[in-house]
């Protein structure tokens, strides 16, 4: 079972790193997880705990719905969604490379979850994480090893 630790990691690669490497003067990484938290009314306190919590302890597909719209304001404030909400891989690509190994991860999940979107943002943010974390974490890329 996926932990939300690879979770956070996989969302702050993806998400997080190239916005604040393509926009100079834009809020740090902390400060853009930090208005999401704050969106959400998730306390610092609370986002530690789940991160420190054990994976036994973890029900991902049943997390509390604020965890997921913290997803979908990632992914909003990293301007990686189109018009019509759905994640744009080519954007991505486009603000840091993406390996070929990520590149296929999220075209998969892309054509597992891009119905959701319009029924609900913040289930498909946190669907595409879940899968693309699952496709890396049983893949030799994890997403933590190698990337400077």
């Amino acid at each position: 079972m996926l932990h939300f630790t690879a979770i956070v990691v996989v969302a702050l690669l993806l998400l997080v790193a190239p916005l604040t490497e393509c926009l100079p003067g834009a809020m740090d990484e902390s400060a853009l997880v930090d208005d999401c938290l704050t969106t959400n009314n998730i306390s610092q306190a609370e986002f530690q705990a789940r991160i420190n919590m054990n994976s036994s302890e973890e029900d991902l597909e049943n997390l509390d719905r604020k965890y997921k719209c913290f997803a979908h304001c990632l992914a909003t404030k990293a301007n990686i969604l189109d018009s019509g909400g759905l994640v744009d891989v080519a954007k991505i690509d486009e603000m840091e490379p993406l390996s070929d190994e990520r590149r296929q991860a999220l075209d998969n999940c892309k054509r597992a979850h891009d119905e959701q979107a319009q029924a609900d943002g913040c289930e498909y943010a946190f669907s595409i994480l879940l899968c693309v974390s699952d496709h890396l974490e049983g893949s030799d890329e994890s997403g933590v090893e190698g990337e400077a």
